[in-house]
């Protein structure tokens, strides 16, 4: 594993073993699997559908996996749990105070793993959603403790929710996208100021 020193200040795991993916990268990535307007399109649905996304991102299955073993309907549960816990931190990171409901994740029991790096496997009889939530739970483990973890960031936007990495000089970043979710964000706001009748623009 080489460590590297990015532009926001943290360090980011490259990892050569599974998943090979970056620990930020890989929580954004499970975080956005959820999106449109009112998160309606999935990727998390069902099992063919996350394979799809995880193919997608150009990433395969662990060493000595069984492409056939079907994956468990509590697995997806258990991902879609983790993916609001990490959009919820990132929430938090951004200065909105969000409930976080870790009740389904009770299920995920894990074992150590100090094959390579040291990271987390899921125990028992593995799968692909299964062996994704078990290398989530250790990148968010990973990332957490890192100075740059509150670049971490979910947008403001109650409609949108998209998690980013705040690479701004100053982490003053809000919005996902100032031209679409900021702008959006500030009309609402001199709309509500300027209402009629609204006594905070009497003079």
């Amino acid at each position: 594993m080489v460590n590297r020193l990015n532009a926001y200040g943290g360090y980011v795991a490259e990892l050569a073993e599974w998943p090979g993916i970056g620990d930020e990268d890989l929580l954004v990535a499970v975080a956005n699997t959820a999106h449109g307007e009112q998160g309606e399109q999935d990727e998390l649905a069902d099992a063919a559908g996350m394979r799809t996304w995880w193919s997608g991102l150009g990433l395969g299955l662990p060493a000595g996996a069984d492409p056939r073993r079907p994956d468990a309907a509590e697995g997806l549960a258990m991902l879609r749990a983790l993916r609001a816990v990490i959009r919820g931190l990132a929430l938090r990171n951004n200065g909105v105070d969000t409930e976080l409901d870790t009740a389904v994740l009770d299920g995920l029991t894990l074992r150590l793993d100090l094959r390579g790096a040291p990271s987390l496997r899921a125990d028992g009889p593995a799968d692909l959603v299964r062996d994704v939530g078990a290398a989530t739970v250790t990148a968010l483990l990973r990332a957490c403790a890192r100075p740059g973890w509150p670049r971490l960031k979910a947008c403001r936007g109650e409609d949108c929710r998209w998690v980013y990495v705040d690479a701004s000089r100053n982490a003053s970043r809000r919005w996902c996208d100032m031209a679409a979710c900021g702008n959006r964000a500030k009309s609402a706001s001199f709309r509500r100021r300027h209402r009629v009748g609204d006594p905070t623009t009497s003079t």
